[in-house]
């Protein structure tokens, strides 16, 4: 064999291992594209709805999402046009309707709920934009009777991280409204639902946002927060030295009373919550046994402020 055809057969190998490693160029040279390639699948893995996951239902639709931080938005579902039918002079038309956009904030400085917390008389084709801030939230739907779990075939924008606010401009997902019954949700977070982190959309007189969130916090809650219920005057409050007459004791099934943490005692806790119209008010609030006057009045109770409801409450409940 001739040298120059020795040699030749020889570099072959390295010059296919050239080619081959060629190919597929280093990522780093694509810099910020691949990261942002990244957080785009990352939010449409948490995401569940009409054209993102199968058998999915269509009164709400994913039209797009931005994961914030100055990343590209990715399109998931077109924008529906919706008609409307104009009669002028015996003349039958359609025409586009002009939707509206509404921006619901997830989270944030008001904590753990949705602000605002319901939208009313939504027609079909408004568009929703949810902006997510601190910390972590999804805006899940689910069911009217069962508020904390989600509902087969519904929609799920996926968590939305937002640590402390610093991702600028917020995550934010928008959503088309395609149905004028009521629509209900809440955050999946682990906590958050029990708390009343709940949402709803063209809610009605007979399913209302704030039954809504009573059920979400009774079948949910771990205490540190409980539905407000009507009930019986209380009983005349027991002087703070030891008696022979001892308060009534918690029903059996009522579980006891957390230990309140140190240094909190006799301090205020703000409620969070919506009044009506009649002054009737659903609200719920986090506190100690020491938030009492006397703190003896909170022992084997779920917490809150001593005090009365006027008489024209006493049947709400």
């Amino acid at each position: 064999m001739k040298f120059c055809s020795w040699l030749a057969l020889a570099s072959a190998p390295l010059a296919l291992a050239n080619k081959v490693q060629n190919a597929y160029p280093d990522n780093a040279a694509r810099g910020v594209d691949v990261d942002m390639d990244a957080r785009s699948i990352a939010i449409a893995n948490g995401m569940a709805g009409h054209g993102i996951t199968a058998n999915a239902l269509t009164e709400i639709i994913i039209i797009w999402a931005n994961p914030g931080g100055g990343a590209a938005t990715t399109t998931y579902n077109p924008k529906v046009t919706v008609t409307e039918t104009v009669t002028v002079g015996g003349q039958t038309s359609t025409a586009a309707a002009a939707g509206a956009t509404h921006t619901v904030t997830v989270g944030g400085a008001a904590g753990l709920v949705y602000s605002p917390p319901q939208l009313n008389n939504i027609p079909v084709g408004d568009t929703v934009i949810f902006e997510f801030h601190s910390m972590n939230h999804t805006v899940t739907q689910s069911p009217f009777n069962t508020p904390c779990k989600k509902l087969e075939g519904g929609m799920d924008s996926g968590f939305q991280a937002n640590p402390n606010n610093t991702i600028v401009p917020a995550p934010q997902v928008a959503m088309q409204v395609m149905a004028t019954t009521p629509l209900w949700f809440y955050c999946r977070q682990a906590g958050h639902c029990g708390k009343g982190m709940v949402f709803s959309i063209n809610p009605t007189a007979e399913k209302t946002q704030a039954q809504f969130q009573q059920m979400a916090i009774a079948q949910n809650g771990t205490g540190s927060a409980t539905p407000i219920t009507g009930g019986t005057a209380p009983p005349a409050a027991a002087p703070p030295a030891a008696s022979s007459s001892a308060p009534a004791a918690p029903p059996a099934a009522a579980p006891p009373a957390a230990a309140p943490p140190a240094g909190d005692n006799g301090s205020v806790t703000p409620g969070k919550g919506t009044v009506g119209a009649d002054g009737s008010c659903s609200c719920f609030v986090q506190c100690s046994p020491g938030s009492f006057p006397v703190n003896a009045q909170g022992v084997g109770a779920h917490g809150g402020w001593g005090g009365a409801l006027p008489m024209n409450m006493a049947a709400m409940s």
